[in-house]
């Protein structure tokens, strides 16, 4: 294993990123690989949130659910930031907003797709359960490729 590889899930807590970060966490089973969540590190002059709380509350959500340990793992908070902390990737599973079709990827995850850079799979939130959702969840969501 490559030092930086692994299944990174850009994760920002949107209905969309709780899917990638389901199949991120099948993906990162059925390879054997570690599962990274990804987020925005705080900017120096104290503007901006740091995502490690985020990060570390869907890694615990996903443990507990699943057993998988997800990795945090902070980028930079600029436009080629996510690019570069997932560079080393073995697969990079990205959520899509319900909103890509009329606005698109976004800057940010728009620079994950490079001819160079690692695989990425593209997911949206659905309407059937998940397998990370609790029995008892009256939300439902699940994954579909995009492409």
């Amino acid at each position: 294993m490559r030092d930086g590889s692994g299944v990174f899930v850009p994760f920002a807590g949107g209905d969309h990123d709780w899917a990638a970060l389901e199949l991120g966490a099948w993906l990162a089973t059925a390879t054997g690989e570690p599962l990274r969540l990804a987020g925005t590190r705080g900017e120096v002059s104290g503007h901006g949130r740091d995502a490690s709380r985020l990060l570390a509350d869907a890694s615990m959500a996903v443990q507990r659910l699943t057993g998988i340990v997800a990795e945090p793992v902070l980028a930079e908070p600029s436009p080629t930031g996510l690019a570069d902390a997932t560079a080393g990737a073995t697969a990079v599973v990205v959520g899509l907003s319900p909103r890509w079709r009329h606005e698109g990827l976004g800057e940010a995850r728009g620079m994950l797709v490079a001819p160079d850079g690692p695989p990425v799979l593209a997911v949206h939130r659905g309407p059937q359960p998940s397998g990370i959702a609790p029995r008892e969840a009256t939300t439902r969501f699940t994954w579909s490729a995009g492409g």
